[in-house]
């Protein structure tokens, strides 16, 4: 059976838009969310796991909601716990682009350039990792809360620019979601709608890596 591991923030997660900052988050039913719509258009029996973490970075410490959130702490412990896996698939990046940390979206790219090192220097000594697909997730839309975001939906603009090269410079694929789906309407999380749209999108990207992969 296929094994696939999603790695990301909220959007993985399942959390849909919100009215206000203050709301508890709710979330998407199970079946909905992108990576199990994915699982069940790719046309073979697959082992889906989701590793969707609210308000997770690619590299940066979080400092209000805790170190944890930071992607490059759990990565490791998460592909083992996984293991053995025929793709990861990496949708991060968004959190980044809070106004705390102010990045660009270069360094953005750069932290998922971090995690795609650490994935392959794992794997260096067994004779087959995962083949590894980078999703640029939802840009930000200007309805983001700037409390949070300040100016984040320009400084993702270039976010798929960077990330291409990102996959390209490792030998990974990517997908760049935002020609399927946008950002729901507090700019930041997806529809259901949406969820659907890009698991049907991704599974087709599934499944030409995992027919490469397999011969």
């Amino acid at each position: 059976m296929v094994s696939i591991v999603c790695f990301g923030d909220s959007n993985t997660w399942g959390c849909p838009p919100y009215a206000n900052i203050a709301q508890t988050p709710d979330r998407i039913a199970f079946e909905r969310r992108w990576a199990q719509v994915m699982g069940r258009h790719l046309g073979e029996p697959a082992q889906i796991i989701e590793e969707g973490l609210s308000g997770r970075t690619t590299v940066f410490d979080d400092s209000i909601e805790g170190i944890h959130k930071n992607g490059s702490r759990t990565l490791i412990p998460i592909i083992e716990s996984h293991a053995p896996m025929d793709l990861l698939i990496i949708m991060l990046g968004t959190n980044d682009f809070k106004d705390q940390f102010s990045i660009s979206a270069f360094n953005s790219a750069r932290g998922v350039l971090t995690l795609i090192q650490m994935v392959k220097g794992h794997y260096a000594l067994v004779e087959r990792g995962p083949e590894i697909l980078i999703v640029t997730p939802p840009a930000l839309g200007e309805a983001a809360e700037p409390a949070i975001w300040g100016n984040g939906h320009r400084r993702c603009a270039d976010h798929a620019y960077y990330l291409e090269q990102v996959a390209h410079r490792t030998g990974c694929f990517h997908f760049d979601a935002n020609k399927v789906v946008h950002a729901g309407i507090d700019g930041v999380h997806l529809e259901e709608a949406s969820h659907e749209i890009l698991g049907k999108a991704l599974a087709k990207e599934a499944k030409s890596i995992l027919k490469l992969r397999n011969g």
